[in-house]
């Protein structure tokens, strides 16, 4: 068994929002056990040497390949669009990225169930590791008076995120109005309303009643988990709990259409985000998870 640093020190790299904002959390975990540093390309060999174990978000594959002389464990985390091209690429490129993700200094981390179960088809076997950081609050805000529903479809991955879909809800339903974040301006209809990119999300959740969630593919997004615990109503086409699964157009108009006339607030979805996704207890899991793999503790 190794002996223990004072600290353990881990090198952070890849994607650039979810590793600055672990690399945050880490720092500030109350256990002081944790020396993080983000850098958004490898540094130097020498600086390299320095670390206990590396942590790469989302990085491209191959950066584990260079980092295998150092002979310290390798966290690869998963997120949700490194799957879907990992799971659409040619066999034999997805062959030799599998002898990559498979050697044995790497663990495999995904950030939702779903994503588990997709590289498992592939025999890549993975912890699920939540990456997120919510504010939680103390009271639900109470729906507004007008039924409404909030969605992300950036302008430009509208297909990805289908834009479509929601276009032809505002049409099916125009007595709701839908609200649409990320998506540019003028959506030329008088119930579909669109914002350009919005960094706080929080009083949207106040003015709408539901959140709509219809993608290609998808890990574990931030939005679903604030709707929660702003206690609202979520429809998406993954299964989740505390959320409405939907498929298509039709499941998605039917639920609304319920929703409608009877609308609760989520108090179920706010407790069991706030007790699933507690940061405290998220980041103890990760000191565990390292010592695990580290010194066998």
């Amino acid at each position: 068994m190794l002996i223990p640093p004072e600290k353990i020190k881990i090198l952070l790299l890849g994607e650039e929002y979810h590793a600055k904002v672990f690399n945050e959390q880490l720092e500030n975990y109350e256990k002081s056990v944790f020396e993080p540093k983000y850098y958004n390309e490898l540094p130097s060999n020498e600086v390299l040497e320095t670390f206990d174990l590396f942590h790469l978000i989302s990085s491209p594959i191959p950066v584990i390949k260079k980092l295998r002389r150092y002979k310290r464990p390798v966290f690869y985390h998963w997120i949700g669009t490194d799957v879907y091209r990992f799971i659409n690429d040619a066999f034999i490129k997805r062959f030799f990225k599998k002898l990559i993700i498979n050697s044995p200094i790497v663990r495999n981390l995904v950030v939702s169930e779903n994503l588990k179960y997709e590289l498992q088809q592939y025999r890549v076997e993975s912890t699920i590791f939540p990456l997120t950081k919510l504010k939680f609050v103390d009271d639900i805000p109470p729906l507004p008076e007008k039924f409404s529903v909030l969605s992300y479809v950036p302008k430009n991955r509208w297909d990805f995120y289908h834009g479509d879909l929601i276009t032809e809800l505002s049409i099916k339903m125009p007595d709701v109005d839908f609200h649409i974040l990320a998506a540019g301006k003028n959506s030329g209809r008088t119930n579909l309303f669109f914002y350009d990119f919005i960094h706080d999300t929080i009083p949207f959740y106040k003015k709408c009643s539901v959140l709509l969630r219809f993608t290609v593919h998808d890990g574990l997004p931030k939005m679903v988990l604030e709707a929660l615990s702003n206690g609202r109503q979520v429809l998406w086409n993954e299964t989740f709990p505390h959320c409405f699964a939907v498929n298509n157009l039709d499941e998605c108009v039917e639920i609304l259409n319920k929703l409608k006339l009877n609308c609760p607030l989520n108090t179920e979805g706010k407790k069991f985000v706030q007790d699933s996704f507690n940061e405290s207890k998220i980041i103890g899991s990760y000191y565990q998870l390292c010592k695990n793999i580290l010194f066998n503790q």
